[in-house]
């Protein structure tokens, strides 16, 4: 598909098909994940695949939030391929204290006025979504409102580590059709968006 009509097909998808996405296709979305921009070439994106009825199911087990419980049925068309991507801090700061990087004065945290490992992260869940375009799938991104904790130390995240949010990947449903805000609010014009050498 040429680079245009993937951006202009990629949208949320928030209801599957059952069909399981083959291994293949998914390693071939995170090659293109893993190729976004990183600060200093530190390559300090992860990527935790829950790809199994039983690690999805368990990812839902714990990110249910007892105040909104899930609905009966709600979860039939869920995603099979869950996709999260973690941003390694340390990787950066390292990266940063070499002796090339050295002078710019960020091998602490609080030093960068922008965290780039979370760009970096939130870069590299962009071309997850638009790759599952360029293979014929759905994607969805959405955050982990509840459980986020009990999803690290289920599925050994290191200590210091959590995901930006998830990447959910598989075949759209047949009659999937938008929903959500982008179906009801308008796009803003181009015009109201740029701000050519001045606001």
């Amino acid at each position: 598909m040429e680079f245009r009509e993937v951006i202009r097909h990629r949208r949320m998808v928030h209801r599957f098909a059952p069909t399981s996405v083959a291994p293949e296709v998914v390693d071939r979305i995170l090659d293109v994940g893993r190729r976004g921009p990183s600060a200093g070439f530190a390559q300090g994106v992860e990527f935790l695949v829950l790809d199994t009825p039983g690690t999805v199911g368990a990812f839902w087990e714990l990110t249910e939030d007892p105040a909104f419980p899930t609905e009966p049925g709600e979860l039939d068309d869920a995603p099979p391929v869950l996709i999260l991507p973690i941003p390694d801090r340390a990787r950066y700061l390292a990266r940063y204290s070499e002796p090339d990087k050295a002078p710019f004065g960020l091998q602490e945290a609080e030093a960068w006025p922008v965290p780039f490992w979370d760009t970096d992260a939130a870069m590299a869940a962009m071309l997850l979504l638009l790759a599952a375009v360029d293979e014929g799938l759905g994607g969805w991104f959405f955050g982990i409102a509840y459980g986020q904790d009990a999803v690290c130390r289920r599925f050994g995240v290191p200590e210091g580590m959590r995901p930006i949010g998830v990447v959910g990947l598989g075949t759209a449903i047949a009659d999937e059709t938008p929903t959500g805000s982008g179906t009801s609010r308008p796009r803003r014009p181009l015009a109201d968006l740029v701000h050519r050498n001045t606001w």
